[in-house]
């Protein structure tokens, strides 16, 4: 044990183990059989953080969660689990806790850490904090607690962001996992295909008949193209643009027409405006024409396979204002329901885990208790209040702010790192908007990549500030701490 202890100046292992022991201790207060739970589940969170400190071990964990958690299909993903409190832990929840294990004990280890510094960071740490103090107040006020976890666990899924500062520290890392994102974005596509041909798409309004939406988590088609779409804009002139960047912009493009999403073509819009407001006048233009020439390519292509499928979208596009359409006056009186609840309690808000009564009796429809708000702002509100809003844009702006500015040259020094940071802004303004209609920022599927995209993002500006700060010849060995990895840093102090 003594070999993993820290410096002097660090914080000690015997208070790690002492706040181990505590919660054991307070679980068995409740329950012995908790306590076992919580001591054995502990222990094997050890061994497998331990597992990480090998090379590669952090970047596999990171790779299996990603996959499991964005390309598996849900009944698939979330079919095996532990009960625990009218729930369960979700081998997906179990990978996310080895991560966050590993990222305590590299901090244990080393003392303290160095991690990229941007303001999002407390921001997010105070919104987690309160996340804590939402679910504390779900619980007082009578919520169940399968529902107050389902919504914790969702939420802790921001802890990525924290895992990919302490572990991510070198470039290679960071490309790494972009490219098994990229990996996940094709994967989901080709999942959607094959339950597509097997005629598993699902029936939607204002489109031909024969027409279905595309089985597949839309969400990542929409943040990918957004990102790619960057990367295709920003890239240096007279450098070529790789060419996997085409095929996957034209992955992400099709995935997402055919998601048939009209909140999704809005958001991707908007996105796109903001990706011309920020860009140079030559980038504008490139931004301009491109998205013509591609537009026309992708229409004509689409009519030459399937005319319905093109005046589908086409029919579906003009029907983003058809208030009248039964979706649309459905989410309106979830909006009424759960806004009547905000006005209770605006400050706080009602606490995690807490439903509200979903009335369309006037269509027929007993009414009923639901859980799940379109509106993530709203359920922002109705959960965390005004507070727990508050504090997540404090996140988003900080991220927003911090961002904006790149060292001169970074682009030509390096495209990849560079698109990525202004990737990442880009793509959260869309999913922004996306979010006015469908969740994006507190579903466990979208934040394991969220959180990723965010967290790498910041990272690859930090390599990208410390490489303008050394000499050029160092510049794609240059990393943004004292080691390759803080996983890494425990191992080496483990062999010491």
């Amino acid at each position: 044990m003594r070999r993993f202890a820290p410096s002097r100046e660090g914080l000690p292992i015997w208070s790690a183990l002492g706040v181990m022991y505590a919660l054991i201790a307070a679980a068995a207060i409740r329950s012995p059989l908790a306590a076992v739970i919580l001591a054995g589940g502990l222990g094997i969170l050890a061994l497998l953080a331990v597992l990480l400190t090998r090379r590669g071990g952090f970047l596999a964990v990171m790779a299996a969660l990603l996959v499991i958690t964005l390309v598996l299909p849900g009944n698939m993903a979330l079919a095996y689990r532990v009960p625990v409190g009218g729930g369960g832990i979700f081998i997906i929840d179990v990978l996310l806790g080895v991560l966050v294990a590993g990222a305590l004990a590299a901090f244990l280890a080393q003392g303290r850490l160095s991690v990229p510094r941007c303001p999002a960071t407390p921001a997010l740490a105070a919104f987690m904090a309160w996340m804590v103090a939402a679910a504390a107040l779900g619980l007082v006020r009578g919520m169940d607690l399968k529902f107050v976890l389902a919504d914790v666990r969702a939420l802790s899924y921001y802890l990525l962001y924290f895992v990919i500062l302490v572990s991510v520290r070198d470039r290679r890392a960071v490309v790494f996992l972009l490219k098994v994102l990229a990996v996940c974005l094709v994967a989901d596509f080709a999942v959607g295909a094959f339950y597509y041909a097997i005629g598993q798409g699902s029936a939607t309004e204002f489109v031909e008949a024969g027409i279905s939406r595309f089985p597949a988590p839309h969400d990542i088609f929409l943040g990918g193209l957004l990102l790619l779409a960057t990367w295709v804009i920003v890239w240096p002139t007279g450098r070529r643009r790789p060419r996997i960047l085409w095929i996957l912009l034209a992955v992400a493009l099709t995935g997402l027409m055919l998601s048939l999403v009209r909140g999704y073509w809005v958001a991707l819009v908007v996105g796109l405006v903001y990706l011309f407001i920020s860009t140079r006048t030559s980038q504008r233009v490139k931004l301009v024409m491109g998205t013509i020439l591609i537009a026309l390519l992708f229409a004509a292509v689409t009519a030459a396979v399937n005319v319905a499928l093109l005046e589908s979208i086409f029919t579906r596009a003009m029907a983003i204002t058809a208030i009248q359409d039964q979706n649309v006056q459905y989410r309106l009186i979830e909006n009424r329901a759960a806004w009547l609840q905000v006005r209770e309690q605006p400050l706080l808000g009602q606490g995690l885990g807490t439903p509200y009564l979903f009335d369309r009796s006037r269509y027929g429809v007993a009414p009923e208790y639901k859980y799940y708000i379109h509106n993530n702002y709203l359920w922002f509100l109705q959960r965390m209040g005004a507070v727990g809003l508050g504090l997540f844009a404090w996140f988003i702006v900080a991220f927003l702010v911090t961002t904006r500015r790149l060292p001169p040259g970074s682009e030509n020094a390096d495209p990849w790192l560079s698109g990525l940071v202004r990737g990442a802004r880009v793509m959260i303004v869309g999913l922004l908007v996306a979010s006015i209609t469908s969740p994006q920022f507190n579903t466990k599927e979208n934040m394991a990549a969220i959180t990723t995209v965010v967290g790498l993002a910041v990272v690859a500006r930090s390599w990208l500030v410390r490489s303008a700060e050394k000499d050029p010849a160092d510049g794609h060995e240059a990393t943004v701490g004292p080691s390759t990895s803080a996983f890494g840093a425990l191992n080496a102090r483990s062999s010491e």
